[in-house]
């Protein structure tokens, strides 16, 4: 297992003597924080495991991730523990050509991967655009605020349209 951190706790995978090693295999794991990865992430660490594997000349990194965090509700805002698992497969260039796309990982010309900003690239791309504490759940009263799953309001939630206020008062009156 080989991880080197240089710089501002950046991870980075030295894949030289991989890439001179058909058939041989170089497996990382490691942690990250991804607190404020996205608004509604309140805490939590991802963890990694996996590994680059040289097919012939062809390097194919491929992980497995571990999402364990703090997460806020989309309906009534509060926090919950949320576990996300996902895969990653993705090819592993030394340096790209002219028709080659972004579906490679590529290494620095030193030979390494930059593991942090991929990751966190994956993560972005993997987690929900909302989470909700259950697929039951109420929400917020959208006129005083109060946690509907912890009990009701006395805010009226018969909606009038504004159109028909006039009509609605001379029933009232009438």
């Amino acid at each position: 297992m080989r991880i080197i951190t240089r710089g501002c706790g950046t991870l980075r995978l030295d894949i030289q003597q991989l890439l001179a090693n058909d058939g041989g295999t170089l497996c990382f794991e490691f942690s990250l924080p991804v607190g404020g990865v996205s608004p509604d992430v309140v805490e939590g660490t991802a963890s990694v495991k996996g590994k680059v594997v040289n097919h012939g000349g062809y390097l194919l990194l491929s992980a497995d991730t571990h999402i364990t965090a703090s997460v806020l509700c989309g309906r009534c805002g509060e926090v919950f523990g949320e576990v996300i698992g996902f895969s990653t497969e993705r090819p592993v260039a030394r340096k790209l050509s002219d028709g080659d796309n972004d579906e490679y990982l590529v290494a620095d010309e030193d030979g390494f991967l930059d593991l942090d900003s991929f990751f966190e690239e994956e993560l972005l791309l993997e987690l929900p655009t909302k989470f909700l504490c259950s697929e039951a759940c109420k929400g917020l009263c959208p006129k005083c605020g109060v946690n509907l799953n912890s009990g009701g309001c006395s805010c009226s939630h018969k909606e009038v349209d504004p159109r028909l206020a006039v009509l609605k008062a001379l029933l009232e009156n009438g």
